[in-house]
Protein backbone atom coordinates (compact mmCIF):
# COMPACT_ATOMS: atom_id res chain seq x y z
CA UNK A 1 0.00 0.00 0.00
CA UNK A 2 2.98 1.91 0.71
CA UNK A 3 4.29 1.84 -2.41
CA UNK A 4 0.97 2.72 -4.23
CA UNK A 5 0.77 5.92 -2.37
CA UNK A 6 4.07 6.81 -3.38
CA UNK A 7 3.01 6.10 -6.99
CA UNK A 8 0.44 7.66 -6.74
CA UNK A 9 2.23 11.42 -4.76
CA UNK A 10 4.88 10.45 -7.86
CA UNK A 11 2.06 10.64 -10.32
CA UNK A 12 0.18 14.11 -9.30
CA UNK A 13 3.84 15.80 -8.78
CA UNK A 14 4.64 14.85 -12.21
CA UNK A 15 1.77 16.68 -13.57
CA UNK A 16 1.96 19.47 -11.23
CA UNK A 17 5.82 19.70 -12.84
CA UNK A 18 4.22 19.67 -16.07
CA UNK A 19 1.93 22.14 -15.29
CA UNK A 20 4.38 24.69 -13.75
CA UNK A 21 6.85 23.96 -16.36
CA UNK A 22 3.52 25.31 -19.45
CA UNK A 23 2.27 28.02 -17.30
CA UNK A 24 5.15 29.72 -16.63
CA UNK A 25 5.28 31.53 -19.88
CA UNK A 26 1.67 32.54 -19.64
CA UNK A 27 1.16 36.23 -19.47
CA UNK A 28 1.34 37.91 -16.01
CA UNK A 29 -3.34 38.49 -15.97
CA UNK A 30 -3.50 34.65 -16.67
CA UNK A 31 -1.24 33.56 -13.84
CA UNK A 32 -2.94 36.12 -11.54
CA UNK A 33 -6.28 35.04 -12.38
CA UNK A 34 -5.14 31.23 -12.16
CA UNK A 35 -3.63 32.41 -8.84
CA UNK A 36 -6.65 34.24 -7.33
CA UNK A 37 -8.52 31.80 -8.21
CA UNK A 38 -6.96 29.40 -6.07
CA UNK A 39 -6.80 32.74 -3.29
CA UNK A 40 -10.49 32.46 -3.34
CA UNK A 41 -11.24 28.60 -2.59
CA UNK A 42 -8.16 28.39 0.35
CA UNK A 43 -10.29 31.66 1.96
CA UNK A 44 -13.56 30.13 1.72
CA UNK A 45 -12.49 26.13 3.13
CA UNK A 46 -10.87 28.32 5.89
CA UNK A 47 -14.05 30.27 6.61
CA UNK A 48 -16.02 27.33 6.55
CA UNK A 49 -13.68 24.85 8.18
CA UNK A 50 -11.12 26.50 10.57
CA UNK A 51 -12.17 27.99 13.74
CA UNK A 52 -9.54 30.67 13.95
CA UNK A 53 -10.41 32.11 11.00
CA UNK A 54 -14.15 31.46 10.97
CA UNK A 55 -14.00 33.92 14.08
CA UNK A 56 -11.19 36.27 12.83
CA UNK A 57 -12.93 37.30 9.31
CA UNK A 58 -16.00 37.69 11.44
CA UNK A 59 -14.78 39.88 13.80
CA UNK A 60 -13.06 41.99 10.92
CA UNK A 61 -16.81 41.69 8.72
CA UNK A 62 -15.55 40.23 6.01
CA UNK A 63 -17.05 36.77 4.46
CA UNK A 64 -15.00 35.31 1.29
CA UNK A 65 -17.22 36.42 -1.03
CA UNK A 66 -16.12 40.39 0.06
CA UNK A 67 -12.50 39.20 -1.45
CA UNK A 68 -13.05 40.55 -4.90
CA UNK A 69 -9.28 41.85 -5.52
CA UNK A 70 -5.65 41.15 -4.37
CA UNK A 71 -6.54 44.30 -2.84
CA UNK A 72 -8.98 43.22 -1.03
CA UNK A 73 -6.84 40.53 0.88
CA UNK A 74 -5.73 43.40 3.13
CA UNK A 75 -9.15 42.89 4.64
CA UNK A 76 -7.90 39.76 6.06
CA UNK A 77 -6.10 40.17 9.59
CA UNK A 78 -2.54 39.10 9.98
CA UNK A 79 -1.30 36.00 11.56
CA UNK A 80 2.12 35.36 13.20
CA UNK A 81 3.73 32.32 14.60
CA UNK A 82 2.65 33.11 18.44
CA UNK A 83 -0.85 33.37 17.15
CA UNK A 84 -0.78 29.84 15.98
CA UNK A 85 1.47 28.56 18.94
CA UNK A 86 -1.17 30.56 21.29
CA UNK A 87 -4.58 28.46 19.66
CA UNK A 88 -3.00 25.87 17.43
CA UNK A 89 -5.66 23.63 17.12
CA UNK A 90 -7.90 26.50 16.19
CA UNK A 91 -5.92 26.89 13.26
CA UNK A 92 -6.36 23.05 12.24
CA UNK A 93 -9.29 22.23 9.93
CA UNK A 94 -12.28 20.79 11.84
CA UNK A 95 -12.90 16.77 12.19
CA UNK A 96 -9.31 15.53 10.73
CA UNK A 97 -6.88 13.46 13.22
CA UNK A 98 -3.44 15.55 12.61
CA UNK A 99 -1.73 12.07 13.94
CA UNK A 100 -2.66 10.64 10.09
CA UNK A 101 -1.24 13.67 7.76
CA UNK A 102 2.55 14.47 7.52
CA UNK A 103 3.62 17.23 9.83
CA UNK A 104 7.07 18.88 9.78
CA UNK A 105 8.91 21.62 12.73
CA UNK A 106 9.86 24.86 11.35
CA UNK A 107 13.57 25.40 12.33
CA UNK A 108 12.97 28.19 14.95
CA UNK A 109 14.68 30.79 13.62
CA UNK A 110 12.67 33.52 14.63
CA UNK A 111 12.55 31.94 17.92
CA UNK A 112 9.00 30.47 17.57
CA UNK A 113 9.20 26.77 16.40
CA UNK A 114 6.16 25.78 14.86
CA UNK A 115 4.40 22.39 14.19
CA UNK A 116 3.05 22.49 10.40
CA UNK A 117 0.28 20.01 8.91
CA UNK A 118 -0.02 19.43 5.53
CA UNK A 119 -2.27 17.63 2.92
CA UNK A 120 -0.44 13.96 2.42
CA UNK A 121 -0.40 14.31 -1.48
CA UNK A 122 2.39 17.56 -2.28
CA UNK A 123 2.08 20.86 -4.02
CA UNK A 124 4.02 22.23 -6.61
CA UNK A 125 5.82 24.30 -3.96
CA UNK A 126 7.43 21.05 -2.65
CA UNK A 127 8.28 19.29 -6.35
CA UNK A 128 11.65 19.67 -7.99
CA UNK A 129 10.33 22.43 -10.66
CA UNK A 130 12.85 25.28 -9.47
CA UNK A 131 15.97 22.78 -10.11
CA UNK A 132 14.98 21.09 -13.16
CA UNK A 133 14.21 24.92 -14.55
CA UNK A 134 18.17 25.56 -13.42
CA UNK A 135 19.75 22.61 -15.42
CA UNK A 136 19.27 19.50 -12.74
CA UNK A 137 18.79 16.66 -14.62
CA UNK A 138 17.32 13.37 -13.56
CA UNK A 139 20.38 11.06 -13.91
CA UNK A 140 22.34 13.51 -11.61
CA UNK A 141 23.75 12.41 -8.31
CA UNK A 142 21.84 15.33 -5.96
CA UNK A 143 23.15 16.02 -2.63
CA UNK A 144 21.45 17.79 0.27
CA UNK A 145 23.93 18.67 3.29
CA UNK A 146 20.72 18.92 5.64
CA UNK A 147 21.41 19.89 9.54
CA UNK A 148 18.46 17.65 10.83
CA UNK A 149 20.29 14.90 9.64
CA UNK A 150 21.45 12.52 11.80
CA UNK A 151 23.11 9.87 9.09
CA UNK A 152 23.90 9.39 5.18
CA UNK A 153 20.57 8.45 3.45
CA UNK A 154 21.20 7.43 0.02
CA UNK A 155 18.90 7.95 -3.37
CA UNK A 156 17.65 5.18 -4.45
CA UNK A 157 17.93 5.05 -8.55
CA UNK A 158 14.75 3.28 -8.78
CA UNK A 159 12.80 6.69 -8.07
CA UNK A 160 13.93 7.85 -11.20
CA UNK A 161 11.67 5.30 -13.24
CA UNK A 162 9.00 7.29 -11.39
CA UNK A 163 10.42 11.11 -12.84
CA UNK A 164 11.74 11.81 -9.36
CA UNK A 165 15.21 12.97 -8.54
CA UNK A 166 17.73 10.52 -6.44
CA UNK A 167 18.59 12.75 -3.86
CA UNK A 168 20.99 11.50 -0.95
CA UNK A 169 20.77 13.67 2.25
CA UNK A 170 24.25 13.89 4.10
CA UNK A 171 24.13 15.45 7.90
CA UNK A 172 26.18 18.92 8.77
CA UNK A 173 29.22 17.07 9.70
CA UNK A 174 32.96 18.60 10.86
CA UNK A 175 34.09 20.49 7.90
CA UNK A 176 36.82 18.02 7.54
CA UNK A 177 34.70 14.66 7.97
CA UNK A 178 31.92 16.73 5.53
CA UNK A 179 34.02 16.90 2.62
CA UNK A 180 35.68 13.45 2.72
CA UNK A 181 32.07 12.33 2.52
CA UNK A 182 31.62 14.68 -0.65
CA UNK A 183 34.95 13.61 -2.24
CA UNK A 184 33.24 9.79 -1.68
CA UNK A 185 29.82 10.52 -3.21
CA UNK A 186 30.95 13.14 -6.11
CA UNK A 187 27.99 15.33 -6.19
CA UNK A 188 26.98 16.34 -9.46
CA UNK A 189 24.37 18.77 -7.37
CA UNK A 190 24.72 20.31 -4.60
CA UNK A 191 22.31 21.99 -1.96
CA UNK A 192 23.16 23.69 1.27
CA UNK A 193 22.92 26.51 3.16
CA UNK A 194 25.53 29.30 2.23
CA UNK A 195 27.15 29.11 5.45
CA UNK A 196 27.73 25.57 4.90
CA UNK A 197 29.66 27.04 1.71
CA UNK A 198 31.75 29.73 3.33
CA UNK A 199 33.28 27.70 6.13
CA UNK A 200 34.16 24.44 3.90
CA UNK A 201 35.89 26.78 1.25
CA UNK A 202 38.94 27.30 3.51
CA UNK A 203 39.63 23.91 3.02
CA UNK A 204 41.01 21.79 -0.03
CA UNK A 205 37.86 21.08 -2.21
CA UNK A 206 40.11 18.81 -4.42
CA UNK A 207 37.89 16.12 -6.18
CA UNK A 208 34.71 18.10 -5.30
CA UNK A 209 33.15 19.69 -8.61
CA UNK A 210 29.73 19.90 -8.44
CA UNK A 211 28.10 20.86 -11.66
CA UNK A 212 25.18 22.93 -10.21
CA UNK A 213 24.90 24.36 -6.61
CA UNK A 214 21.89 25.77 -5.27
CA UNK A 215 21.90 27.71 -1.63
CA UNK A 216 18.69 28.23 0.61
CA UNK A 217 17.85 28.70 4.27
CA UNK A 218 19.87 31.25 4.87
CA UNK A 219 20.44 35.15 3.43
CA UNK A 220 22.78 35.03 0.05
CA UNK A 221 25.09 37.78 0.56
CA UNK A 222 27.35 38.67 -2.63
CA UNK A 223 29.93 38.32 -0.78
CA UNK A 224 29.03 34.56 -0.32
CA UNK A 225 28.25 34.68 -4.21
CA UNK A 226 31.84 35.95 -4.87
CA UNK A 227 33.60 33.08 -2.56
CA UNK A 228 31.28 30.03 -3.44
CA UNK A 229 31.76 31.45 -7.55
CA UNK A 230 35.49 31.56 -7.33
CA UNK A 231 36.15 28.39 -5.06
CA UNK A 232 33.97 26.11 -7.55
CA UNK A 233 33.92 27.77 -10.66
CA UNK A 234 30.23 27.71 -10.89
CA UNK A 235 27.38 30.60 -10.49
CA UNK A 236 25.56 29.11 -7.62
CA UNK A 237 21.73 29.67 -7.62
CA UNK A 238 19.60 31.12 -4.52
CA UNK A 239 15.94 29.38 -3.65
CA UNK A 240 13.32 30.73 -1.02
CA UNK A 241 11.00 28.50 0.50
CA UNK A 242 10.14 27.37 4.32
CA UNK A 243 9.10 24.01 6.14
CA UNK A 244 5.00 26.30 6.11
CA UNK A 245 4.80 26.74 2.22
CA UNK A 246 8.05 24.61 0.37
CA UNK A 247 9.61 26.16 -2.61
CA UNK A 248 8.65 29.62 -3.43
CA UNK A 249 10.43 31.64 -5.23
CA UNK A 250 14.04 30.56 -7.16
CA UNK A 251 16.34 32.44 -9.29
CA UNK A 252 16.57 31.03 -12.89
CA UNK A 253 19.71 30.55 -15.10
CA UNK A 254 19.94 34.35 -15.62
CA UNK A 255 20.88 35.67 -12.10
CA UNK A 256 18.48 38.28 -12.26
CA UNK A 257 16.09 38.04 -9.28
CA UNK A 258 13.77 35.44 -7.76
CA UNK A 259 10.54 34.30 -9.61
CA UNK A 260 7.77 33.81 -7.39
CA UNK A 261 5.73 30.58 -7.90
CA UNK A 262 2.14 32.16 -7.54
CA UNK A 263 0.47 28.61 -8.66
CA UNK A 264 1.87 28.39 -4.52
CA UNK A 265 2.18 31.12 -2.92
CA UNK A 266 0.31 34.79 -2.80
CA UNK A 267 3.22 37.34 -1.61
CA UNK A 268 2.61 40.52 0.16
CA UNK A 269 5.14 42.84 1.19
CA UNK A 270 4.06 45.47 4.01
CA UNK A 271 6.15 48.26 5.81
CA UNK A 272 5.88 48.82 9.51
CA UNK A 273 1.75 50.30 9.16
CA UNK A 274 0.77 47.16 7.28
CA UNK A 275 0.93 48.90 3.92
CA UNK A 276 2.01 47.38 0.58
CA UNK A 277 5.65 48.79 -0.32
CA UNK A 278 6.45 50.14 -3.68
CA UNK A 279 8.79 48.34 -5.80
CA UNK A 280 12.73 48.61 -4.63
CA UNK A 281 11.66 49.34 -1.18
CA UNK A 282 12.09 46.85 1.61
CA UNK A 283 8.97 45.34 3.46
CA UNK A 284 8.14 42.17 5.91
CA UNK A 285 7.37 39.31 3.47
CA UNK A 286 3.46 38.15 3.90
CA UNK A 287 2.47 34.59 2.45
CA UNK A 288 -0.74 32.88 2.16
CA UNK A 289 -0.10 29.39 0.92
CA UNK A 290 -2.66 27.42 -2.01
CA UNK A 291 -2.42 24.07 -1.28
CA UNK A 292 -2.45 23.36 2.22
CA UNK A 293 -6.21 22.77 3.25
CA UNK A 294 -5.28 20.77 6.49
CA UNK A 295 -3.58 24.00 8.08
CA UNK A 296 -4.32 26.87 5.90
CA UNK A 297 -1.80 29.91 6.30
CA UNK A 298 -3.63 32.79 5.14
CA UNK A 299 -1.69 36.11 5.53
CA UNK A 300 0.98 34.51 7.82
CA UNK A 301 3.95 36.93 8.79
CA UNK A 302 6.95 34.41 8.03
CA UNK A 303 9.68 36.75 9.03
CA UNK A 304 11.56 37.66 6.33
CA UNK A 305 12.25 41.26 4.97
CA UNK A 306 12.78 41.34 1.16
CA UNK A 307 12.69 43.45 -1.62
CA UNK A 308 9.87 43.33 -5.09
CA UNK A 309 10.30 44.50 -8.48
CA UNK A 310 8.40 45.23 -11.58
CA UNK A 311 10.98 44.44 -13.56
CA UNK A 312 10.88 41.43 -16.07
CA UNK A 313 13.33 38.68 -16.25
CA UNK A 314 15.40 38.32 -19.22
CA UNK A 315 14.72 34.30 -19.45
CA UNK A 316 11.09 35.53 -20.46
CA UNK A 317 9.28 33.63 -17.57
CA UNK A 318 6.39 35.55 -16.37
CA UNK A 319 6.82 34.40 -12.86
CA UNK A 320 6.94 37.81 -10.40
CA UNK A 321 9.85 38.85 -8.93
CA UNK A 322 11.72 39.26 -5.82
CA UNK A 323 14.55 41.25 -6.21
CA UNK A 324 16.14 39.85 -2.88
CA UNK A 325 15.79 38.17 0.12
CA UNK A 326 17.47 40.52 3.11
CA UNK A 327 17.06 38.25 6.32
CA UNK A 328 14.78 37.95 8.85
CA UNK A 329 12.56 40.77 9.96
CA UNK A 330 14.55 41.00 13.39
CA UNK A 331 17.84 41.57 11.21
CA UNK A 332 17.99 44.99 12.51
CA UNK A 333 20.88 47.50 14.12
CA UNK A 334 19.05 49.67 17.21
CA UNK A 335 21.56 52.80 17.16
CA UNK A 336 22.20 54.36 20.40
CA UNK A 337 19.21 57.11 19.16
CA UNK A 338 16.83 54.24 18.62
CA UNK A 339 17.04 54.71 15.12
CA UNK A 340 16.76 51.07 13.28
CA UNK A 341 18.79 50.21 10.16
CA UNK A 342 19.24 46.84 8.36
CA UNK A 343 22.33 45.66 9.57
CA UNK A 344 23.40 44.96 5.95
CA UNK A 345 24.84 48.31 5.49
CA UNK A 346 28.07 46.88 7.31
CA UNK A 347 28.24 44.74 4.39
CA UNK A 348 30.06 46.58 2.65
CA UNK A 349 32.60 47.45 5.32
CA UNK A 350 33.18 44.04 5.96
CA UNK A 351 33.55 42.94 2.54
CA UNK A 352 34.67 45.54 0.08
CA UNK A 353 38.13 45.92 1.51
CA UNK A 354 40.75 45.03 -1.05
CA UNK A 355 42.42 43.00 0.70
CA UNK A 356 39.63 40.69 1.16
CA UNK A 357 38.56 40.77 -2.39
CA UNK A 358 41.83 40.22 -3.63
CA UNK A 359 41.69 36.94 -1.11
CA UNK A 360 38.19 36.12 0.15
CA UNK A 361 39.03 32.56 1.90
CA UNK A 362 41.35 34.84 4.66
CA UNK A 363 38.11 34.45 6.74
CA UNK A 364 36.53 31.34 7.14
CA UNK A 365 32.98 31.96 8.94
CA UNK A 366 31.83 35.12 10.38
CA UNK A 367 29.24 36.20 12.62
CA UNK A 368 28.00 39.90 13.81
CA UNK A 369 26.37 40.40 17.42
CA UNK A 370 24.57 43.57 18.62
CA UNK A 371 24.88 42.80 22.30
CA UNK A 372 23.70 46.57 23.32
CA UNK A 373 22.68 49.57 21.43
CA UNK A 374 26.21 51.15 21.95
CA UNK A 375 27.81 47.98 21.38
CA UNK A 376 28.70 45.36 18.32
CA UNK A 377 30.78 42.40 18.73
CA UNK A 378 32.10 41.02 15.03
CA UNK A 379 33.26 37.18 15.65
CA UNK A 380 36.00 35.85 13.20
CA UNK A 381 36.78 32.17 12.23
CA UNK A 382 40.39 32.31 10.66
CA UNK A 383 40.96 31.00 7.36
CA UNK A 384 43.74 30.80 4.53
CA UNK A 385 46.68 33.30 4.24
CA UNK A 386 44.90 34.98 7.91
CA UNK A 387 45.63 39.04 7.97
CA UNK A 388 45.51 40.18 11.09
CA UNK A 389 45.54 43.42 9.85
CA UNK A 390 42.01 43.11 8.15
CA UNK A 391 40.32 43.00 11.25
CA UNK A 392 41.51 46.15 12.87
CA UNK A 393 40.54 47.99 9.18
CA UNK A 394 37.05 46.57 9.32
CA UNK A 395 36.45 47.87 12.76
CA UNK A 396 37.57 51.45 11.69
CA UNK A 397 35.76 51.06 8.69
CA UNK A 398 32.91 50.41 10.56
CA UNK A 399 32.94 52.68 13.82
CA UNK A 400 33.74 55.43 10.95
CA UNK A 401 30.01 54.66 9.04
CA UNK A 402 28.09 55.22 12.54
CA UNK A 403 30.17 58.09 13.35
CA UNK A 404 29.29 59.78 10.00
CA UNK A 405 25.19 58.72 11.39
CA UNK A 406 26.08 60.63 14.33
CA UNK A 407 26.50 57.46 16.36
CA UNK A 408 29.20 56.16 19.10
CA UNK A 409 28.76 52.84 18.70
CA UNK A 410 31.89 50.57 19.94
CA UNK A 411 32.57 47.95 17.67
CA UNK A 412 34.97 45.00 19.14
CA UNK A 413 36.39 41.73 16.71
CA UNK A 414 36.73 38.56 18.01
CA UNK A 415 38.46 35.66 16.50
CA UNK A 416 37.12 32.31 17.78
CA UNK A 417 37.66 28.78 16.54
CA UNK A 418 34.30 28.38 15.39
CA UNK A 419 31.06 29.85 15.58
CA UNK A 420 28.22 27.22 17.10
CA UNK A 421 25.29 26.13 14.66
CA UNK A 422 21.46 26.06 15.67
CA UNK A 423 20.25 22.70 16.28
CA UNK A 424 18.85 22.86 12.25
CA UNK A 425 22.23 23.49 10.90
CA UNK A 426 22.08 27.45 10.10
CA UNK A 427 24.44 29.89 11.37
CA UNK A 428 22.96 33.37 11.64
CA UNK A 429 25.16 35.89 9.67
CA UNK A 430 23.72 38.73 12.33
CA UNK A 431 21.83 38.31 15.54
CA UNK A 432 20.86 41.11 17.70
CA UNK A 433 20.37 41.07 21.73
CA UNK A 434 18.37 44.39 21.46
CA UNK A 435 15.80 43.24 19.54
CA UNK A 436 13.75 40.29 20.84
CA UNK A 437 12.69 37.54 18.61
Amino acid sequence: MEKLHKLIRQTIANYQLFQLKRDQWKNIEELRRIQFKKLKAVIKHAYDYVPHYHKAFSSAGVKPDDIRSFEDMRKLPLVSKQDIQKNYNEFITRGIDISRFPSRNTSGSTGTPLKIVSDPYPSPGSSKYPFFECGVKLRDNFVTIWGRATSITWGSRFTRLWGALSETIVPLFPEEKLISVLRQIKPDVLLTFPSVLLSISSYDLSGISPRLIFMQGEMVTSHCRYVVKKKFGVDPFETYGSVEFGNMAFECPEHFALHIVTHNVHIELLDEGGEPVAPGERGEIVVTGLHNYMMPLIRYKIGDIGTQTDEKCPCGRSWPLLKSIEGRANDLIVLPSGRKISWLYLQRYIFYDPDLQKDPFCISQYQVVQERRDRIVMKVVKGLNFDPSLLLRIKNNIEKFFAEQEEKIEVVIKVVEEIPMTRTGKRGAFISKVIQP
